[in-house]
């Protein structure tokens, strides 16, 4: 047979290969919604999809460019995140097409066929198979031709996510649309629009990512793409049609390989499902510190919190070693010059994972307010607060967990009050002061916040929070506080009375036994008097001759008119004279 023959014979074995896989994969997707999405998924592999995959990109293309399929784009872009998690090229395929056919429709002034691949490409960045330059390529491109509809609709799906990833840009794209709404005449539909997503912002993008489809962390592995449009690109018009494969047998061997793979993760994930046992692991002393450098290493290599969350849950850690997970990844932090969302990702994905890693993470921050706060450094203890106060603003621990804090002087140290302030300014950066206020009133943190019992207490909480800045959180201690003094000043006076009464009757019984003592002690000192006087008139003759003894010896003096009354002799006197 000649060679000619036999490439003949090869590409039309190729082609009815084609025909198979693109009758198989255009029904699957074209009957695509998020009841039958894992069941869409499995079917797709019964092809060879690796050597089909530019037929699963036109089918994916043309269902969005379908303007009837809106409602059915969550149920797409989460089966192109699972596809991508195996097959990363289709990924990157459909990142470059759904981009160049978005800017194609938008030259064509085609809104609603826009407003599909928009909402499949936000969708998408969720699900990190798109990177965020995709997404800020668009908005800058939509906000420069003044197409307010399409940036309100794609701020919606993912701004909470762009927030995130790329502060300073997100909060650019909202200066701008503030400037817009105060500057530009609207019309009362569109500014409505705009309104609302403003509010939107305000309740931090609550009911963005609602009815999207959860993907399993432990069988999805993150492929991110990026692409940068230029002007000479344009979408490809040949996407999804017949060519020849020059290395058909090893695409044929590598999709044997995976679809066995994946069969075997099917098969483990049921027997782990009815077994319901963990990996245990050794960890003795000799493989503690192992097990650290393992947990350490992911954490360094992975590029995104959501990356590091698929490869520590695909480990399978046992309970017992969660704890000691967590704290690897609190020590990590602390490592940081500056608090990064790295970890509140990362720990967010975790939680949400199972109920028993939201108990480690409960357990971890006891330990750390409890025990090692004390070895904490002022900047790690910024970081600290910013990372525990995310989680509790975004209801990933509860707000309950902030009940093992007494704010007292005796029962907290320094280190520990500045802790508590980082975490408050946090939780009022991510939530405001009226809604931190609802959900503290919601909880009875009574170690913070006291509204029975010492007034001391109470007082130096207002003090604490009012020195920080949220006096407007002690307003019902005020209150309180205000009464408990007025009780203990009602309790004081009451006690004064008392005591002024008591000695008011012993003053009283003091008078009344006054006059059956008074006489006797009147006589008593009369008879005293008496018996002295008589004692100095009644003095015996010995006596008497004693003093007249003791008498000066001085010559008595003679009568007045004696004349020589003086010792001067007379003769002197005379010649005195």
């Amino acid at each position: 047979m000649s060679t000619a023959t036999i490439q003949d014979e090869d590409i039309k074995f190729q082609r009815e290969n084609w025909e198979m896989i693109r009758s198989h994969v255009s029904p699957i997707i074209s009957n695509l919604t998020m009841d039958n999405l894992q069941e869409s998924h499995r079917d797709l592999f019964q092809v060879n999809i690796l050597i089909g995959r530019n037929i699963i990109c036109k089918n994916v293309v043309d269902f969005t460019l379908n303007k009837q399929n809106g409602r059915l784009i969550p149920a797409l872009s989460a089966l192109i995140a699972l596809l991508n998690s195996d097959i990363p090229d289709i990924g990157e395929t459909l990142a470059k097409e759904l981009m160049l056919m978005f800017v194609q429709q938008f030259n064509r002034k085609d809104y609603v066929s826009c407003g599909n691949i928009l909402q499949c490409l936000s969708i998408l960045f969720l699900y990190d198979v798109i990177h965020e330059i995709v997404i800020l390529q668009i908005l800058l491109l939509l906000l420069e031709k003044n197409s307010l509809r399409l940036v309100i609709a794609v701020m919606k799906i993912c701004g909470w996510k762009l927030a995130l990833v790329s502060k300073k840009t997100h909060d650019m794209i909202w200066e701008k649309l503030r400037y817009i709404l105060q500057t530009q005449e609207l019309s009362s539909t569109l500014r409505e629009s705009l309104e609302t997503l403003f509010e939107i912002r305000q309740k931090d993008y609550k009911s963005g990512s609602q009815g999207l489809f959860i993907l399993d962390p432990t069988s999805y592995t993150v492929h991110t793409h990026s692409y940068i449009v230029s002007d000479e690109d344009e979408a490809n018009k040949e996407l999804g049609n017949f060519e020849k494969c020059e290395n058909f047998n090893e695409l044929t061997m590598a999709f044997d390989t995976l679809r066995q793979k994946l069969l075997i993760n099917n098969t483990s994930d049921t027997n782990e499902g009815s077994n319901s046992q963990l990996q245990i692991y050794d960890m003795t002393s000799t493989n503690d510190v192992e097990f650290k450098k393992k947990i350490y290493l992911v954490l360094k290599s992975s590029l995104s919190g959501d990356e590091a969350a698929h490869k520590l849950l695909k480990l399978k850690i046992a309970n017992n070693l969660k704890k000691s997970v967590v704290d690897i990844i609190i020590k990590s932090s602390l490592q940081e010059s500056t608090f990064s969302k790295f970890y509140s990702i990362l720990s967010e994905r975790m939680i949400t994972f199972h109920r028993s890693w939201q108990t480690a993470y409960n357990e971890t921050f006891e330990q750390n307010y409890t025990q090692d706060i004390e070895d904490y450094e002022t900047d790690q203890l910024r970081i600290l607060g910013k990372f525990w106060g995310h989680l509790i603003s975004y209801e990933f621990l509860p707000m309950d967990c902030l009940k093992i804090i007494k704010l007292t002087e005796e029962e907290s140290c320094p280190q520990g009050r500045i802790f508590i302030k980082f975490l408050f300014q946090e939780l009022v950066n991510e939530l405001g002061l009226d809604e931190l206020q609802l959900r503290l009133n919601s909880s009875k943190l009574d170690g913070m916040f006291p509204l029975e019992g010492d007034a001391e207490h109470i007082r130096y909480s207002i003090n604490f929070f009012t020195a920080i800045g949220l006096g407007l959180l002690t307003e019902d201690m005020r209150s309180r506080l205000t009464i408990i003094q007025e009780v203990e000043d009602a309790e004081e006076e009451e006690k004064k009375l008392r005591e002024e009464e008591e000695l008011e009757k012993l003053r009283k019984k003091a008078r009344e036994s006054q006059p059956t003592q008074g006489p006797k002690i009147h006589e008593s000192r009369l008879f005293l008097q008496k018996d002295t006087r008589e004692n100095s008139r009644s003095r015996s003759p010995f006596t008497v001759e004693t003093r007249k003894r003791a008498r000066s010896r001085t010559p008595p003096r003679g009568s007045r008119n004696h004349r020589n009354r003086s010792r001067t002799p007379p003769a002197r006197r005379q010649r005195h004279r």
